[in-house]
């Protein structure tokens, strides 16, 4: 019985540590986000600790972005296949309450300064916050997020905002620190977005359905 009660505080206590990579102008990235808040739902009594990491679709975009349309052509082949494409995103995304709003969307921005944003909220406590402005801006009404502007108002709009962070953000601080983590995770296998890491461990690419996420986590507690 004694060992049974010792179990369980472990089971109870137990803190899964989960590692996302993602980028923040990754749809499926965002409904890869919207799928782990249903999951962790699930799991009030256990004790997560998360971190969004950095990985940039598109590390070699112009510091101004470039013209959605021109970018959707080159990515896809023809903006008749985008269209196709991302309908089929718009249709996974509301079944999660996502509504996505592509027309809107007139630059396809670099997005380092985003992550950078992110990592910088991280330490403030504050990078689910952070992220779901991120995507809320880009994905629902058309911001350029690769803009300083638009990341000072997420980061007042998220209470990080500090007197500086714009100098921050536009410095070289932390740059090689961001750059190297995003070259590791290409190191290790990483080649797409959203990636969740569980544990140091358990690896699953890709916004998979909620059942799965729940599984694994299950699985992890009881191994405790």
């Amino acid at each position: 019985i004694i060992r049974s009660i010792f179990k369980k505080e472990r089971y109870l206590n137990k803190e899964i540590s989960i590692d996302i990579y993602s980028d923040t102008i990754c749809p499926w990235c965002y409904i890869g986000y919207a799928r782990l808040n249903v999951v962790l739902s699930h799991f009030q009594d256990s004790n997560f600790n998360i971190i969004w990491r950095p990985f940039q679709l598109n590390p070699n975009m112009s510091i101004d972005g470039m013209n959605r349309d021109k970018y959707l052509q080159l990515k896809f082949g023809s903006l008749e296949k985008a269209l196709s494409i991302y309908n089929n995103i718009e249709d996974e995304g509301r079944l999660i309450n996502i509504y996505f709003q592509f027309k809107k969307i007139k630059v396809t921005p670099n997005s380092f300064l985003s992550h950078k944003l992110l990592a910088y909220a991280y330490t403030k406590n504050k990078q689910k916050e952070v992220l779901e402005y991120l995507f809320y801006h880009y994905f629902i009404e058309g911001k350029n997020i690769g803009d300083l502007n638009t990341l000072i108002q997420i980061a007042k709009q998220t209470t990080v905002y500090e007197e500086g962070i714009e100098n921050y953000l536009l410095s070289n601080e932390d740059n090689t620190n961001l750059l190297n983590e995003e070259k590791q995770a290409r190191t290790i296998g990483i080649n797409g977005v959203p990636c969740f890491i569980f544990d140091k461990e358990f690896v699953v690419n890709g916004a998979q359905p909620t059942e799965n996420f729940i599984n694994i986590i299950n699985s992890i507690k009881k191994n405790v």
